[in-house]
């Protein structure tokens, strides 16, 4: 059996990994095709996709190719790492991301291609069970599928999808609580880097909660939805934000509570929407590691990076996909992706 790498071989191993994922410029280019099969012909030809895209092309056949290729990407790490602390950061957070839009995508009646959209799998949620999730017709059901897959959030999110009306903010504030709490004990293991970059996705987390409040419907306890463990929005000031009283006025709050952290970029970029909020919070996170992985190369700013960059070629991949399916203007999808230029 082959032994586990430490951390400094295991973040040289990752950026090898890292010239197998599309640069900044090949998805720009990408971006230009005017119909899935020539976007599924150019994908093809640059051979950075590790599973074949399904016939006929479509943006479906595309994102299911994405998917796989990125979990064939996560298998080597972690036949390398084992239960490395990022590794384990990385996945409470894509599991957290993908029941957030399955759960959502029950509540909408979404269908099941729709739900799967920019999803990555996970040990604990491959793409088989991924796909048996996106299935079901109601939280509660969605909810009954991870108690069967054993998930660990499974049964904090039974009691609340299984009432007669199911409050979507308490479940998403489940779903971060499930985060925090592994993410928080895996990076007890890891580096200063690491812990930081664990507190400010819990502060992200509570942005988009607070932002989602302030824009919805108010059927939830604001001083309930907020979770501790972040580094840069204190309790007082995301319930500041939570009673603003649209999303304008919610984004003002944030960049005037966040205007001395690290957040005051993101939070100036997303403005009061909590869909440009992740991404703005993905590219910053990218910026940071990469500056890290400069001064600290040693570190777990490499395979963060790495991690950090499948998930946003795999946000990107969709992008193209649905962008050429739907005939979006090529500036438009550029505008929109997150994968930086180096």
């Amino acid at each position: 059996m082959m032994s586990h790498l430490d951390l400094p071989t295991l973040g040289a191993r990752a950026r090898g990994l890292g010239s197998r994922l599309f640069s900044r410029s090949e998805l720009e280019e990408l971006a230009g095709a005017p119909d899935v099969p020539a976007l599924a012909r150019g994908l093809e030809r640059h051979g950075r996709l590790l599973v074949p895209i399904g016939r006929p092309p479509t943006a479906s056949a595309i994102e299911s190719a994405v998917r796989q290729t990125a979990a064939r990407h996560l298998r080597v790490l972690a036949t390398w790492a084992g239960s490395g602390s990022a590794l384990d950061v990385f996945y409470a957070d894509q599991d957290r991301r993908s029941l957030r839009a399955l759960i959502r995508g029950a509540l909408q009646a979404l269908p099941s291609d729709a739900r799967l959209a920019g999803l990555l799998p996970t040990p604990r949620l491959p793409e088989r069970a991924l796909a048996a999730l996106a299935r079901q017709p109601t939280p509660a059901r969605v909810t009954a599928q991870l108690v069967l897959l054993s998930h660990p959030d499974a049964s904090r999110l039974s009691a609340l999808a299984t009432r007669a009306q199911p409050v979507l903010l308490d479940l998403e504030r489940a779903l971060v609580c499930g985060f925090a709490e592994r993410s928080v004990a895996a990076a007890r293991a890891g580096d200063r880097n690491l812990r930081e970059y664990v507190r400010r996705r819990i502060d992200v987390c509570n942005m988009q909660m607070a932002l989602a409040f302030a824009c919805g419907p108010h059927d939830a306890q604001p001083a309930s939805l907020f979770t501790a463990g972040g580094g840069s929005l204190p309790r007082k000031a995301f319930l500041e934000v939570c009673a603003a009283t649209s999303a304008t006025a919610a984004g003002l709050v944030l960049e005037r509570v966040l205007v001395e952290t690290p957040l005051r970029t993101v939070t100036h970029t997303a403005g009061g929407d909590p869909a440009r909020l992740e991404n703005a919070a993905l590219a910053s996170a990218l910026a940071q590691q990469r500056r890290t992985a400069r001064t600290d190369p040693l570190g777990s700013a490499p395979l963060v990076l790495f991690l950090l960059r499948l998930q946003a070629q795999s946000a990107d991949l969709e992008r193209l996909a649905w962008g050429a399916a739907l005939g979006a203007p090529a500036g438009l999808v550029r505008a929109a992706m997150v994968t930086p230029w180096s």
